[in-house]
This record gives C-alpha cells, sequence and structure tokens, in this order.
C-alpha cells in the first residue's frame, strides 16, 4: 500500500481546503434549519413615514394618529432636498403631504387630490400607503353617506380598519410522516455542490500531484502493476470521500434532531452512491494532469453548472425541456430526481428511485473504466520508452 500511504500524505496539505467549504456549508445549512423551526407567522412591516399636515386640522390630526398606529412616524425638515435624501438614505420609506382643504373634501365625500408625496419609484411602500389611504378615506365616505358625522364616520372608520386577523404561512409537507421533511431534503440537495467541489478541489490535486511525471517513471521502473496502482488512486479517494460523507451525515442527524428513519435512508444511500460518483469523477479528471488554474475552473463549472441545470439551485419544475435534456446527461439530475421523490415534491416510487441509483451507478462505472483507459494510454508510454541499459562488468 506504497501509493496509499503516500497518497495521504499529500491529502494532510490539501485538507483546509476542504475544510474551509465543509465549515460554510454546515454553517449555512445549521442557519436555514434554525429559521424553519420558526413560527412562520405573518407580520406586516412598519414603514418609516413622515408626515406634511398642510391642513392642520383635527381631521388631518386624526389620519396622522391612525398611521402612526400601524407605522414609525419621523420628523425631517419640510425642504425637497432634504426629503429626496432621507429617501434616498432609506432614512424614510414614504413622504405624505395632506394638503390643504383636506378636511372640507372629506367631509363633502371627495376623495381627489386630498394628498401629495414624494417617493423612491414605485416600489413596496408606495403600493402600501396607497392602499392604506384609499381605504381609509373610502371607509369614511361610506360612513358619511349612511348618514353619520365626520367625527363619527373617522371614528367608525378607524375601528373597521383596526381589525386584524393573525395569519400563519403554512407549507403542505407531504414527507412528515416518512421522516424524510422537504426542509431536511434541502440540506441533501445542497449536498451535491460541496460533495463536488470540495472533492474535486483535494482529490484532484492529489491525484495530479500522484501522476507527475517523475513520480509515474519511478512507479512504471517499479515492480507495482497499473491495475494495482490504479486501484489504490481510486482506493484512497473514495476512503476520502467516504471520511467527508460521514462527517455530513453525522451533520445531518444534529439538523434532523432525531437518527435517520423511514425514507430518510433512502436519501442516505442515494447521497453515498453520489458522492461515490463525484470521487470517481475527480480521479477522471485528473488522469488529465490539468494545471491548477484550469483545476480551478473545471471545479467551478461542473458544481456551478450542475447545481443550476440538474435542479438544485434551481427547481427541476421550473426549468425547460431543453436544459431537463442536457442535464439527464448529469449525474446529479438522478440525485436531484431521486432526492425530490422521496420528500415527495415528485411523485413517490420505490422503482423510480432504485432507477435512479441504477443511473448513477452506471456514471461511476463509466467514470472508471474511462479513467483505466485514460492511464493506460497516457503512462504506457513512460514503461515503453524506459530503455535498458546493458552494463558490462570487467573481472
Amino acid at each position: 500500500m506504497q501509493v496509499f500511504k503516500a497518497m495521504f500524505k499529500v491529502t494532510k496539505k490539501r485538507l483546509p481546503s476542504v475544510l474551509a467549504y465543509m465549515l460554510v456549508f454546515l454553517f449555512i445549512s445549521f442557519v436555514h434549519a434554525r429559521s424553519a423551526t420558526k413560527d412562520n407567522k405573518f407580520e406586516a412591516n412598519r414603514l418609516k413615514i413622515c408626515v406634511f399636515d398642510e391642513d392642520d386640522t383635527p381631521e388631518s390630526h386624526a389620519l396622522i394618529d391612525f398611521i402612526g398606529k400601524s407605522n414609525n412616524l419621523k420628523t425631517i425638515e419640510n425642504d425637497r432636498d432634504v426629503i429626496i435624501d432621507s429617501l434616498y438614505y432609506g432614512r424614510v420609506d414614504y413622504a405624505l403631504i395632506i394638503n390643504k382643504g383636506y378636511a372640507k373634501k372629506l367631509s363633502a365625500g371627495e376623495t381627489d387630490d386630498l394628498f401629495g408625496s414624494y417617493h423612491m419609484d414605485e416600489n413596496y411602500s408606495v403600493v402600501y400607503m396607497g392602499q392604506l389611504l384609499d381605504e381609509y378615506t373610502t371607509s369614511v365616505k361610506a360612513y358619511i353617506t349612511m348618514g353619520k358625522t365626520i367625527d363619527e364616520a373617522i371614528s367608525s372608520a378607524e375601528e373597521a380598519l383596526s381589525q386584524h386577523t393573525e395569519v400563519s404561512m403554512l407549507r403542505l409537507d407531504k414527507g412528515g410522516d416518512s421522516h424524510y421533511s422537504v426542509d431536511f431534503a434541502q440540506y441533501f440537495e445542497f449536498m451535491v455542490y460541496i460533495l463536488i467541489s470540495a472533492v474535486m478541489i483535494v482529490v484532484c490535486q492529489v491525484l495530479v500531484t500522484m501522476n507527475r511525471k517523475d513520480i509515474r517513471f519511478r512507479t512504471n521502473c517499479s515492480c507495482i502493476k497499473e491495475s494495482k496502482y490504479t486501484f489504490q488512486l481510486f482506493f484512497g479517494s473514495c476512503l476520502f470521500v467516504l471520511a467527508m460523507w460521514l462527517v455530513l451525515m453525522i451533520f445531518g442527524i444534529i439538523l434532523n434532531k432525531e437518527m435517520y428513519a423511514g425514507r430518510a435512508w433512502y436519501a442516505v444511500l442515494n447521497s453515498l452512491i453520489f458522492a461515490a460518483v463525484t470521487a470517481t469523477i475527480a480521479v477522471f479528471v485528473a488522469s488529465f494532469e490539468p494545471k491548477e488554474n484550469v483545476l480551478n475552473l473545471i471545479t467551478q463549472v461542473l458544481g456551478l453548472g450542475m447545481c443550476f441545470i440538474c435542479g438544485v439551485f434551481v427547481p427541476i419544475s421550473v426549468l425547460g425541456e431543453g436544459v431537463l435534456a442536457v442535464a439527464r446527461f448529469m449525474p446529479a439530475y438522478w440525485y436531484v430526481k431521486a432526492n425530490n421523490m422521496i420528500a415527495e415534491t415528485e411523485p413517490y416510487s420505490l422503482s423510480g428511485v432504485l432507477q435512479c441509483y441504477a443511473i448513477q451507478t452506471l456514471f461511476a462505472v463509466a467514470m472508471i473504466v474511462l479513467s483505466v483507459l485514460v492511464r493506460k494510454v497516457k503512462y504506457s508510454s513512460a514503461a515503453i520508452g524506459t530503455s535498458v541499459k546493458k552494463i558490462a562488468v570487467h573481472q
């Protein structure tokens, strides 16, 4: 196992790179898991509103008090440049002007030209304030039409508009009964990127070092067979990936707050198969001995490319048929498809999940065969081109 030992001596120097990827991924997963466990209750945002009251009547004062109940009132100088600066730098979200004659028009049932405003384009605050003012004035107008006085109409309108209903944001989680929730499925889904990136950076770098010409020629001159040398490289790569996969699985138990159960075991097996696929891809890429800058480019193209095309960062349901046709030739697509079926975001089918396993396994076998062929063609010249010199020994 000389090759295996030498490989892991080189791997130790590359561990900081994979640790950085792992820590970032685990931190993001932990934050996502914490946010998913919180109560998803809807709460309206409180905007920063400044009001310039040019009417200065009890009716306009009542409107300001009503706005202040659901928003934060700010006081700034009534100067156009100051208002624009405050809007631009976010000190206020909306500047409302109550036009002179507001009380008289409202008492007469008129709702046009009651307000002016300063705001930044057409954003959320504009829509919110427009709706709030429209509901307020139309409600007051309706009560006046019913025969109430302006004071009674304002009081009734405020009472009607102050009614609130508690709203909770619920999501149908079909995987809950199988101990594999949608939130937990996302942890396995985003694992694609970390597996591809970390494995490519570490394993490829190590294998490229092991495949350097001087090391290869020395190995070819030794008694180690090519098949045995390649096997030890595959074995070392898979062992490293297995160790990284185990860390991810242990952290998954921490996030899930219980041991894997039910269909979660299908997801565990799915991730193990994909981890093996990434190891074989890394060995195949390393067979071409790319330089470090080229390897970084290949890593980003494979990692980000698979994640965007195969449904990790963008759901499969929104991808076009042309994109999916390309994605079917990538192992990450079948990993994500199996994960979706296990979580029941797609119709669950055990035969479908097993089919995804089989296709990923075929990708791994294909990478192994191609790696052996490339290494045989690329490095056989070292053994063939080695000349043996005869040295005469004179007594």
